[in-house]
């Protein structure tokens, strides 16, 4: 599965986030899907949510139809939310279809947002009808002021204005966030301005009501409906004159009204001109009422979605917040400005995360607490920094009431660790995703097929297992298989998700060393599992039939693989686009096959039929590659080399060619004549100036620095190892300890009369035999030859010092000594060897020196033979004649 991230949290940040890597391994054989994962959905849906509780419902719609097309379960859900941001957008005409397109029985939220649109495009009659239909029971909590709200509309309509403001305020006091309250507020006043027919008459008459009880509440009312009319009328900078006039008469004490009247400023003018800008500012400055100057802040908002205006409001929240006195509604601020660090271009994480820690910290028990919370997990997330995006949507998870949006947190909390496990390759990480995805289980959200959720929590116990060691990793993995077949009698565990699940775990197990118990598992399967109905599923029943054959060959059952590789073309009936694929791949696995039952020939014909029928494959490209391999383990290494050679000369794009060349240049190494390292050392060059960017040209270099050593040309071997060294692409890999060290042997061998070889040497081996990070049989065969360069420089005593301190006694003597390879064994008798006769040669040092020889025999290290004789040598020397 893979897909394209839209993690948008914080609204505007939508457009920038980057492509991800697929959450899981792609199906065999097919191209990957770009549908979006169970979590990327949830992401995409509460960050729609988001952007319709904060205003914004224009990116709200657009979010909302891209989860349409993406094709959840829940278009039901889906589309009642779409028409809610449409209709906060103004946009009721689509809201109406959007609801005409949900196929019926239609419910109590159905029937409200058809009202609201109704009302909205002056359909009051529809309006009713549809309001006649609701069951307010029916309702939740969020769309019970709509309801109120729609009630308000509808008494506007019929002229009953006092009722209409009870709905209204009924509607507002209902709304269950200090946002949502502002919104409400925000269409009152809206609906407010629609004051039907005005004529210039009933406007001159409002002036003078205004004139005549001036300076008293009820002239301030006049004066109000006077400055809307005027807008009605078209008189848009008359309106703004009469409320700046209103506002110069106020009273010092009047701060209510000033706040009424700034805000009407700011609606009527817009926050896009100057003087509805400068009061919206000034209401949000000075205002006594935090409600209205949530409203104004929404509205600075709107008309700050494009620079330079971004930039300008980013500032003024900064001067505002950075006042003497604490601003009545400073989490609202932080919020508003970390949102919009997050939506720049480039996004300015470390401030946007800054603001909301703030928030957090100042605010605990602000109801922007779980908006905090995501701008942190959003942050997070589009750093790859799925760590703290999984504990901060945790977090914000606990903080939310128990329903379905706390439901569908808990896969993007699962989601959030299952990545981290994929880039920080622990155990720990997948083992608390499989966790997440348990509980998810136990309490599914309604829009997700339980089916996925079971896939994914199995894929997370997987990976998991697959990091642990050896037989731990394999027992856990064989009592993963009980968890599948519990999934399996469940109804709810979809055909596909299961053969999928089988897929993974068999090749787990496979990988595992458990090859009979993931052949047992996939024959059972194919025997008697239930073939996936859904598009893909003979694809799904021709790869695991493939699977099955690829199993049969590994358990060794190579007749039974022939068998099984004759019988596969009846699985590809319904899957013609994997028929050349599947057919070509089969006969490289039947080629091996033949291989292995020793049967040269049937192999060989079996890859000349595939590259005449399928020339131009990757499986052609791959059959040199067998029959290379072939002839390099018959020992027949001009065989191979000719055809990896080959393989790269006609298929110079396929990813093989780069291995074939590198393989090609082993064998003529292995051969060790003049004429053949020539030749290795040509492969390689090729291999480097045609595949520059190949992980193979470090490996290459190294083996052609080696070759050249070998050849005794020691300058140029230098020049190679000192390449690698300085290439900043290979500073940090953990194998470049290899080059330091043939670096160091390389200087070794020329120190005979080179003092500036001598010290690059000792340097080079010195700070291997530090380096914690290099592995143990480096650093033994560093510190063997660190102490034989000091001995040959004279150097008796510090070299004897060198080996016991820097090899024997950390490598062998501390019984927390890391386990030796073959060569760390190697070197360390070499070093216990040279060691004993160094102490052999000093008066009364003869004990220490057989202790040291003892040593190799009780470790059980190489060269017993040569240990005992010195030991004999010792213990009994020869006769003085």
């Amino acid at each position: 599965m893979s897909f394209r991230p839209i993690f948008l949290l914080p609204l505007a940040a939508a457009v920038i986030l980057r492509a991800q890597e697929p959450l899981n391994r792609p199906e065999p054989l097919l191209p990957a899907t770009t549908a979006p994962s169970p979590g990327e959905n949830e992401l995409s849906r509460e960050a729609a949510r988001r952007a319709q509780e904060l205003g914004f419902p224009a990116l709200a719609a657009s979010l909302y139809r891209e989860l349409l097309r993406a094709g959840p379960a829940d278009r039901t859900d889906l589309t009642l939310a779409l028409a809610t941001a449409l209709l906060d957008d103004n946009r009721p005409a689509e809201a109406e279809q959007a609801l005409r397109d949900l196929a019926g029985p239609h419910g109590a939220a159905w029937h409200l947002r058809a009202g609201l649109a109704a009302a909205r495009q002056g359909r009051f009659d529809q309006a009713r009808m549809e309001s006649a239909a609701i069951r307010t029971q029916d309702l939740t909590a969020e769309d019970r002021p709509w309801n109120l709200f729609l009630q308000g509309m509808l008494a506007g309509a019929a002229g009953n204005f006092p009722q209409a403001a009870d709905w209204y305020t009924q509607a507002e006091r209902t709304a269950t966030t200090d946002l949502s309250r502002a919104r409400f507020f925000l269409s009152q006043e809206e609906e407010g301005m629609r004051l039907g027919p005005v004529t210039e008459a009933s406007a001159e008459q409002t002036r003078q009501n205004a004139q005549q009880f001036i300076g008293t509440a009820t002239g301030y009312g006049f004066e109000r409906t006077y400055a809307v009319m005027l807008a009605d009328l078209g008189r848009k900078s008359a309106a703004v004159e009469e409320i700046r006039a209103s506002l110069l008469g106020l009273p010092a004490t009047e701060r209510k009204r000033a706040d009424d009247f700034r805000l009407l400023l700011g609606m009527i003018a817009g926050a896009d001109d100057a003087a509805g800008h400068d009061a919206l500012i000034q209401l949000l400055a000075s205002g006594s009422d935090p409600e209205r100057q949530r409203v104004a802040l929404e509205l600075l908002r709107r008309a700050s979605q494009n620079e330079p205006e971004r930039s300008a409001f980013r500032a003024e929240l900064s001067e505002l917040m950075a006042a003497p006195a604490p601003h009545p509604i400073l989490d609202d601020l932080l919020f508003f400005r970390a949102e919009l660090e997050l939506g720049d271009r480039p996004p300015h994480y470390a401030q946007a995360e800054a603001d909301a820690r703030e928030l957090l910290n100042k605010f605990p028990g602000s109801q922007l607490k779980t908006h905090a919370l995501g701008i942190l997990a959003a942050s997070a997330w589009e750093q790859l920094r799925y760590h703290t995006a999984a504990v901060a949507a945790t977090q914000a998870r606990e903080e939310m009431p128990a329903g379905e949006a706390r439901k569908e947190l808990g896969l993007v909390v699962a989601e959030a660790w299952f990545r981290a496990g994929v880039l920080s390759g622990d155990t720990k990480d997948f083992s608390n995703a499989a966790d997440a995805y348990a509980a998810v289980l136990r309490d599914p959200p309604g829009n997700v097929p339980p089916g996925e959720l079971m896939f994914q929590r199995l894929e997370a116990e997987i990976k998991a297992d697959s990091l642990l060691d050896g037989e731990k990793r394999a027992d856990s993995l064989l009592k993963l298989q009980s968890v599948l077949d519990q999934f399996a009698s469940d109804p709810a565990f979809d055909a596909t998700d299961r053969w999928k699940a089988e897929w993974n775990l068999a090749l787990a197990l496979q990988m595992a060393g458990e090859t009979d118990a993931a052949y047992v598992r996939v024959t059972r399967l194919l025997a008697a599992g239930r073939l996936p109905s859904a598009p893909g599923g003979s694809a799904l029943r021709a790869q695991m039939a493939w699977l099955q054959a690829q199993l049969s060959f590994d358990a060794r059952q190579y007749g039974t693989t022939l068998d099984l590789v004759a019988t596969l073309d009846g699985h590809l009936g319904d899957v013609p686009a994997l028929k050349d694929e599947l057919r070509s791949t089969d006969a490289l696995l039947k080629a091996r096959a033949y291989f292995a039952l020793k049967k040269e020939k049937e192999g060989l014909d079996t890859l000349e039929q595939l590259r005449a029928l399928y020339p131009k494959t990757d499986s052609a490209a791959h059959s040199y590659l067998i029959a290379a391999d072939h002839y390099a383990q018959q020992d027949n290494s001009v065989a191979a080399q000719k055809l990896y050679q080959k393989l790269a000369e006609e298929f110079p794009q396929s990813p093989d060619a780069p291995f074939a060349l590198y393989q090609a240049a082993l064998q003529a190494e292995h051969r060790g004549q003049q004429s053949d390292l020539d030749a290795a050392r040509l492969l390689i060059e090729n291999l480097a100036t045609r595949y520059p960017e190949s992980d193979l040209v470090f490996d290459a270099r190294l083996t052609e620095g080696n070759l050249l050593r070998t050849l005794n040309e020691l300058p140029q071997a230098q020049e190679v190892y000192e390449s690698l060294r300085n290439d900043a692409r290979y500073s940090r890999r953990r194998d470049i300890v290899y080059v330091l060290l043939a670096l160091a042997e390389c200087d070794d061998a020329q120190s005979a009369n080179d003092v500036g070889h001598v010290e690059n040497a000792r340097s080079l081996f010195e700070d291997l035999c530090d380096r914690v990070d290099a592995p143990a049989d480096v650093r033994v065969e560093a510190g063997y030859n660190l102490g034989h360069l000091l001995a040959q420089h004279d150097h008796g005593d510090e070299a004897q010092k060198i080996w016991w301190n820097d090899v024997v006694s950390p490598f062998l003597v501390d019984r927390n000594a890391p386990r030796l390879g073959a060569k760390g064994r190697y070197w360390m008798t070499r070093t216990l060897l040279e060691l004993g006769e160094q102490y052999a040669a000093q008066k009364g040092g003869q004990e220490q020196a057989k202790e040291m020889w003892r040593m190799i025999l009780k470790a059980k290290l190489p060269g017993a033979e040569l240990a005992e004789e010195d030991i004999a040598r010792l213990s009994n020397p020869a006769p003085k004649p």
